[in-house]
């Protein structure tokens, strides 16, 4: 049941919410030991929040999703696990979270509240309108970015915000391309919404949402502010490496199709994976200086 329930919860996931330490990182904190454990005391409480909600979304589309290809293996949807039981669960978990949040700062909590109601307007209505149905996603991750930065009291870059955004929005087309891929005929009578999109119109949104994000990074690594906070005009040395990135993205949607499950996509790509460390050490190098800096506070 244990294991199950895990399941559920969906912990794969919860890697979207390492956006909440990108605040720690452009704000040169991420050395700083009282910054650095109240982000990742943020990042649990919110992932439990996170899980709770697919809890909720999982018990709402149980019916749809026991007539997906590769949802219906879900527990609830396959009936492995009792939905009573998964919501009794989830209904001392989710209190938990927000206290927990509430006393780690007021204002994560109310931006974690707010992504909580904002889930559940989206499982009632946003999902269901075309195009509405990927920005109301895409707006869950500027909430973390944001959720990650007030809970150390800084600000967070507006350049870095629309990068945030509009990546999002990249990969929440690509689940959409993705889910029409495997559904094709059946892909409305699963998903009602997917009858609104066609390839052709997902292949536009794609190409004009992988554009922006990439403009939106480099006008963020070339900024004067950029320079200033983080005392560096070279971060956009890292460019090529989020490049490549989007590059190798586009080639596991398109190549690979694994464009359905943006999540998996990641996390089983080594060039993905790889690249995204490399990016975070070139960052961490370029902000600090150089390694010499780091002894005292590693030691």
């Amino acid at each position: 049941m244990i294991l199950l329930y895990l399941k559920l919860m969906r912990l794969p996931q919860w890697i979207k919410n390492v956006i909440l330490f990108a605040g720690l990182i452009f704000s040169k904190k991420i050395f700083d030991q009282t910054s650095f454990t109240r982000v990742c005391a943020a990042f649990l409480l919110f992932s439990f929040v996170a899980s709770s909600q697919y809890v909720f979304n999982d018990f709402l589309d149980k019916d749809e999703d026991a007539r997906h290809p590769e949802k219906k293996h879900r527990p609830l949807a396959s009936g492995a696990l009792d939905a009573g039981l998964a919501l009794a669960i989830t209904g001392v978990i989710l209190p938990f979270a927000l206290i927990g949040s509430y006393w780690l700062s007021p204002t994560f909590f109310f931006l974690t509240l707010f992504y909580l109601v904002f889930n559940v307007v989206y499982s009632k209505v946003l999902k269901h309108i075309v195009i509405l149905d990927v920005m109301s996603i895409s707006i869950g991750f500027v909430i973390r970015a944001i959720a990650g930065a007030v809970v150390i009291n800084v600000q967070f870059s507006h350049w870095l915000l629309l990068c945030t955004f509009t990546l999002a929005l990249f990969w929440g087309f690509s689940k959409r391309r993705g889910e029409i891929n495997i559904l094709q005929e059946n892909a409305g009578k699963h998903r009602k919404i997917l009858d609104e999109y066609s390839l052709e119109f997902l292949d536009l949104m794609m190409a004009i949402t992988s554009t922006l994000t990439l403009v939106s990074y480099i006008m963020y690594s070339v900024s004067p502010s950029t320079a200033k906070n983080l005392g560096t005009e070279n971060l956009v040395y890292t460019v090529p490496i989020v490049v490549y990135a989007i590059f190798r993205s586009l080639y596991i949607i398109y190549i690979k199709n694994m464009g359905h499950d943006p999540t998996k996509a990641i996390l089983t790509d080594k060039s993905v994976l790889a690249s995204g460390f490399l990016w975070l050490c070139l960052v961490l190098f370029l902000v600090f200086g150089n390694l010499s800096v780091l002894l005292p506070v590693i030691q």
